[in-house]
C-alpha cells in the first residue's frame, strides 16, 4: 500500500517492516504513521485499529483557516533577511562534483557594487526584521578575494551596528586559504567558519585534493577558538563510510562539533534513475548509524532534508538575495554566472553604479517556484518538509531521477520522525 492522503494534509502512511518499532507497538497485521505536519503531531495504527480512524480522531488532527501562517513571510525581496555574497568565479580546487564548474572565469565582484547591495540589504526601512545573515561564499573560493572579502565584514558591521541590526555572518570555504588576519578579522567581527572537507584522506584527495592544507587549516580555526562546521559531501565512495568520517573527526579535530554530510548531486554519478535509488538507499543507512555514533560523542551530523523535517516550507530551499560576481542577484547561490544553464532563469535584479534594480515580476515568478507547481506534490505527505525540492536536482535530473529523489525524500522524513518519537515510546 502506497501512502494516501486521508483528508486535506492528514496522511497514511504504511511503515513496513520496522522490527525495532514493530517489536514494541505489537501491531496486528501492518503498520501505519498516521501523520498531520501542519498540526506536528502523529500517531501508529494497525490493520485492526485503521477502522477506528474516524472522524473524531482526526478532529484532533485538523487545522483550520489559512495554512499559510504556518510558512515563510517572504513575499517580496523586502522579506529577505539572507543575503550570500560570491565574491569571486576564481577556484584553486576542481572538486568532481562542483555545481559551479561550468561557470569559472577571472570575473571578481566590483567593491562599489558590493557597497550598493550591502546599503539596500541594511536598509530599515526596507524590512521590519531585524536579525540578518550574511554568507561570504563560492562560486569560487571566497578567501581568494580576501581584500574585498575583508572590507565586506568590516562594513556589515559597522552598518548592522549603526542601523538596528543584529547580524550573524558566516564564511564557506574550502580550507585552502588561511592566515593570521583572516583569523583575527574572523574572531573581531564573530564570523562563523564553515570548511567543505570530505573528512577521509583519499576521498578528499580524489575529489577535491589538498587533504593536509585543509587539515592545517581547520586545526589552525581549533586552536583560535574558531572550531568550524564541516561539509562533507557523500559520493558513493564514502556513502558506506560514514560512520568512520564520525570517528576521524572525533579522533583528529575533537573540537569540531557539527558535521553535515550532503549526499551529492550528479547526473555523471548516476547515469541510471535505479544507480540513484541505490545510493540513496546506502545514503540512508549510513546517515543515521553516523548521527547516533556522532550523538554518543557529544556531536552533530545532519542535511538539509534532515533539518527540513524541523520546519514547514513551501520550497526547497529559500528564497536568497544572491550576489553573484557579476552584481547580478539571484534566487540561489547555486547558480551565479551567466555561463550556467539556468543563470537567466534564476536572476531577478542587478546592481547598477546607481543602486539596487530589483524585477518584482521575476522575482515573483521564480518565488512562486514552490510545492504548488508539482502536481505530484499535491497529496504527499513529505510535502510540507520538502517544498518541491531543490532546484539543484529538480534542474539536473530527469524524471526517472526525479523519482528515486521523491523516495528518498520521503524515506528520509519517516525516518527522522521516527528518530524522535521511538524514544517517547520507550519512556
Amino acid at each position: 500500500m502506497a501512502p494516501r492522503q486521508i483528508e486535506s494534509d492528514i496522511f497514511l502512511v504504511p511503515l513496513g517492516d520496522r522490527p525495532e518499532l514493530r517489536n514494541m507497538l505489537n501491531p496486528k497485521g501492518e503498520l501505519y504513521m498516521v501523520y498531520a505536519p501542519l498540526a506536528r503531531k502523529l500517531f501508529f495504527v494497525d490493520d485492526e485499529d485503521l477502522p477506528r480512524v474516524d472522524d473524531g480522531v482526526l478532529s484532533q488532527l485538523r487545522v483550520t483557516g489559512d495554512i499559510s501562517r504556518f510558512f515563510s513571510r517572504i513575499h517580496h525581496v523586502n522579506d529577505l533577511q539572507k543575503l550570500a555574497v560570491l565574491p569571486n568565479h576564481t577556484c584553486n580546487f576542481s572538486c568532481s562534483y562542483c555545481y559551479s564548474a561550468k561557470g569559472r572565469s577571472s570575473t571578481v565582484l566590483e567593491r562599489g557594487k558590493l557597497e550598493h547591495a550591502l546599503d539596500f540589504f541594511f536598509d530599515p526601512n526596507r524590512l521590519a526584521e531585524r536579525n540578518l545573515t550574511i554568507s561570504f561564499i563560492g562560486g569560487g573560493e571566497p578567501l581568494l578575494s580576501w581584500p574585498l572579502v575583508k572590507w565586506a565584514m568590516e562594513h556589515s558591521r559597522r552598518l548592522a551596528d549603526e542601523r538596528g541590526f543584529n547580524l550573524l555572518m558566516t564564511l564557506v570555504t574550502n580550507g585552502s586559504v588561511m592566515n593570521d588576519d583572516i583569523i583575527s578579522t574572523l574572531l573581531r567581527y564573530q564570523v562563523l567558519p564553515d570548511v567543505s572537507f570530505d573528512i577521509l584522506e583519499e576521498a578528499q584527495n580524489k575529489n577535491r585534493r589538498n587533504f593536509d592544507i585543509v587539515c592545517d587549516t581547520i586545526d589552525r580555526l581549533c586552536d583560535n577558538g574558531l572550531a568550524p562546521s564541516v561539509n562533507a559531501t557523500i559520493t558513493p565512495d564514502t556513502v558506506v563510510r560514514m560512520e568512520e568520517m564520525v570517528e576521524f573527526m572525533e579522533h583528529r579535530f575533537p573540537l569540531v562539533s557539527n558535521m553535515v554530510f550532503e549526499p551529492v548531486v550528479s547526473d555523471v554519478l548516476f547515469p541510471e534513475a535505479s544507480d540513484l535509488k541505490a545510493f540513496y538507499d546506502r545514503y540512508l543507512d549510513g546517515f543515521f548509524k553516523a548521527r547516533r555514533l556522532a550523538s554518543k560523542r557529544g556531536k552533530l551530523v545532519t542535511c538539509r532534508i534532515y533539518k527540513n523535517v524541523d520546519s514547514l516550507v513551501e520550497r526547497g530551499c529559500p528564497s536568497k538575495f544572491a550576489l553573484t560576481p557579476q552584481g547580478d542577484i539571484s534566487i540561489c547561490y547555486c547558480t551565479s554566472s551567466p555561463k550556467e544553464k539556468m543563470y537567466a532563469k534564476r536572476v531577478y535584479g542587478k546592481v547598477t553604479d546607481d543602486g539596487v534594480v530589483i524585477d518584482s515580476k521575476r522575482f515573483d515568478a521564480i518565488h512562486q517556484i514552490n510545492v504548488h507547481s508539482f502536481p505530484k506534490c499535491s497529496d504527499c505527505f513529505a510535502k510540507w518538509h520538502c517544498g518541491g525540492g531543490c532546484m539543484c536536482p529538480n534542474d539536473l535530473y530527469d524524471e526517472s531521477h526525479l523519482d528515486a529523489v521523491c523516495i528518498f525524500t520521503k524515506e528520509m522524513v519517516v525516518r527522522t520522525l521516527l528518530e524522535r518519537v521511538i524514544p517517547q515510546i520507550k519512556k
